[in-house]
């Protein structure tokens, strides 16, 4: 019997209204994409890096600027010269944008930090937080985040063809914008904390992957925990230190500038009346950003959409990309907690620098992110047991 398929015609694109307003910061960027990790690019880039002509200051930065990449994704990368991209000049502009303008950059440097991808129902456009102009953006939106749509021109269009192997697939493909729409809806419920909303999204996301395949029916639950007003954190959540289970016994997570080892950070007295570095940063980060809790829902906002979240794949998917979400929130918090650690400036230049660096690591770096998160996924355990570690985990 040969396997069914099904189409969805994909005519408009979705997007952050914030998307339409980003522009490079150039010179004015403090945390340059153009440092600190690498800059791949594919062998059409490379060829055409290779024939260019110029200036002799563009011909010298050009000389053995690249090299070949042997069984990678990429074809090719810069050489970076301490932490710098080789083209990139003293006064933070790029020599071959300067002088052959945007269209000469390879894609990737064009690009970034702009993601479009062809999901279910829209083009999606988003922005990666591993930029510091998009982080300017999300501290500028009290009101939260707001999406708009457009319909594409003809050339953009696109026919998404799905296979259609069990209900599950076809169901979930259909409405994975409702799904989606929810969870986001959830996530910008201001009624809750933010740790709350991330764990309520989690339970309704459970009910998708214990098998529930009736979509109006889950849409009808999800609307329901949204109103419901009992503290579920407080219901879940044991007496267990949160950093054990968020991290484990043995993950140091390299950043630029940084260099996090969480196992030495474990004998902070977490989950303790003691009043250690962890509270003491605590503190200060929640006096320093009394009136912008907003920022980092706006974050994980932006987090969830640029990585297409939950993931509808398979019932295995949603689970993991929920405990993926989770893993994220709780690293990027805890970086942006302990960087008001005593001693430092606790301003919005450090919070801001901490989350750039973070995102380069967690959404930018897959196989750093898989050796990070493959203690969460070996864990046996009952979804319920894990919804309450996560509840410890955000909580804290």
């Amino acid at each position: 019997m040969a396997e069914q398929k099904y189409e969805l015609q994909i005519t408009h694109d979705l997007r952050p209204a914030y998307y339409d307003e980003f522009h490079c910061l150039a010179q004015q960027c403090h945390i340059s994409c153009c440092k600190g990790w690498r800059i791949p690019f594919d062998k059409k880039d490379y060829l055409s890096l290779k024939h260019e002509k110029g200036s002799t200051e563009l011909q010298k930065r050009l000389k053995d600027s690249m090299r070949r990449l042997s069984g990678a994704a990429y074809y090719a990368e810069f050489i970076m010269k301490d932490g710098w991209c080789p083209l990139l000049r003293g006064d933070g502009l790029c020599t071959l944008q300067c002088e052959k303008g945007h269209s000469s950059l390879p894609e990737v440097c064009r690009k970034f930090p702009r993601t479009e991808v062809y999901m279910p129902g829209y083009l999606e456009r988003s922005l990666s937080p591993a930029c510091e102009s998009v982080l300017h953006l999300l501290w500028d939106l009290p009101e939260g985040t707001v999406f708009c749509s457009d319909p594409l021109p003809e050339k953009d269009c696109r026919t998404l063809v799905f296979a259609s192997a069990s209900p599950l697939n076809e169901n979930l493909g259909y409405h994975f914008q409702e799904i989606r729409s929810c969870c986001i809806d959830m996530l910008q419920d201001r009624r809750h904390s933010l740790p709350e909303r991330i764990l309520r999204m989690g339970l309704v996301l459970k009910d998708l992957y214990d098998g529930e395949t009736n979509i109006e029916q889950w849409l009808e639950f999800a609307h329901a925990l949204a109103d419901r007003e009992e503290h579920l954190l407080e219901g879940l959540a044991g007496q267990k230190d949160a950093l054990v289970l968020s991290i484990g016994e043995h993950h140091r997570l390299q950043l630029q500038g940084m260099n996090l080892d969480f196992k030495r950070m474990k004998q902070y007295p977490f989950g303790t009346s003691e009043q250690g570095t962890w509270f003491d940063a605590h503190t200060r980060f929640d006096t320093a950003f009394a009136n912008r809790e907003y920022f980092m829902e706006n974050l994980m906002v932006a987090v969830f959409f640029h990585l297409h979240f939950p993931r509808l794949d398979s019932v295995e998917a949603i689970w993991n990309s929920f405990i993926s979400f989770c893993n994220i929130y709780s690293c990027l918090r805890f970086i942006m907690v302990m960087g008001c650690c005593a001693g430092s400036n606790c301003g919005k230049d450090e919070l801001f620098h901490a989350v750039v660096y973070a995102s380069r690591c967690l959404l930018h770096n897959s196989d750093g992110y898989e050796d990070f998160s493959k203690p969460f996924f070996r864990n046996k355990n009952t979804t319920r047991t894990l919804l309450g570690h996560k509840a410890i985990l955000l909580k804290n």
